[in-house]
């Protein structure tokens, strides 16, 4: 497999479509990091969304790995191989290792962006540092998680047209997905109604204010469903670590890392399994 991946590897820094989304992450880490520079109203700190590109990571890996993966149907290269003695688990695992990473670098990219923006500009402490390497685990882990199930579709559709359209439309149903159960996780359980005899120009202190249960706010087994949704799928990660909402907790980190790790594992066994089956011709 070590000769596999050698000649992926060479093939992807010679990819356009690899280099345009190296840079097109790049340049959307470095147009947030200086947004937050430049906003004078209020003060920001380095961690603060650091890991921003997880918000787009599975975005950009899904037209990459379609098009990467893709090609060697296109071009006869998966039945070559398979000709040539290499096993179909060795040509599926070398191609997945090569489409991680391809999104590893991609997020190295996008981290010495946000250093050399953000650093100099927004400080840089020990507590940040820790905290922006322990997220940063959590965002390689969801990246390759990212590149095992787009690896799974682009491997077993042979048309890449059709392998492309799939993998780029699940990659926003998943980020939908978990950015509209962070939205219902995020409901109040209450809310107040302000009193309605103040007149104009009277403030209200809270006294004649009435509290009202918020009918939007979940409770069992649906708010289980999206806290599922929300700290175990890819897309509730990718809202989470990019630091679009309030921090979480070491225990959050661990169970979103071992999600990944899951997801990885699970598309990766079912992805050598059906491989094996797939007509190369």
């Amino acid at each position: 497999m070590r000769s596999l991946l050698s000649a992926n590897l060479a093939r992807l820094w010679k990819s356009g479509v690899f280099w345009l989304g190296f840079f097109a992450l790049a340049v959307f880490c470095a147009i947030q990091k200086w947004g937050m520079v430049m906003d004078s109203g209020e003060v920001h700190h380095l961690e603060e969304a650091f890991w921003i590109q997880a918000l787009v990571i599975g975005i950009i890996l899904s037209v990459f790995i379609s098009f990467f993966a893709g090609s060697e149907y296109e071009y006869g290269t998966v039945r070559n191989k398979a000709v040539a003695g290499h096993t179909r688990a060795d040509i599926y695992l070398a191609n997945m290792l090569a489409c991680i990473l391809a999104g590893w670098i991609m997020c190295l990219g996008g981290l010495l962006v946000s250093l050399l923006i953000g650093a100099p500009f927004l400080g840089l402490s020990l507590a940040g540092l820790v905290e922006i390497f322990l997220k940063g685990i959590c965002v390689f882990a969801l990246s390759a998680a990212y590149a095992a199930i787009y690896c799974f579709f682009a491997m077993l559709i042979s048309n890449r047209a059709i392998s492309a359209v799939i993998c780029v439309i699940l990659s926003f149903l998943l980020l939908f997905a978990g950015s509209a159960a962070a939205n219902r996780l995020d409901e109040s359980e209450y809310y107040y109604v302000p009193d309605s005899s103040l007149g104009i120009g009277e403030i209200d202190d809270g006294s004649h204010s009435e509290l009202m249960r918020n009918p939007d706010y979940l409770e069992g087994a649906e708010r289980l469903i999206c806290e599922i949704v929300y700290e175990m799928t890819p897309g509730g990660q990718s809202v989470q670590l990019s630091g679009m909402l309030d921090e979480f907790t070491r225990y959050a980190q661990i169970k979103m890392f071992s999600a990944s790790c899951a997801w990885i594992l699970l598309f990766c066994g079912c992805g050598l399994v059906l491989f094996r089956r797939k007509d190369l011709k």
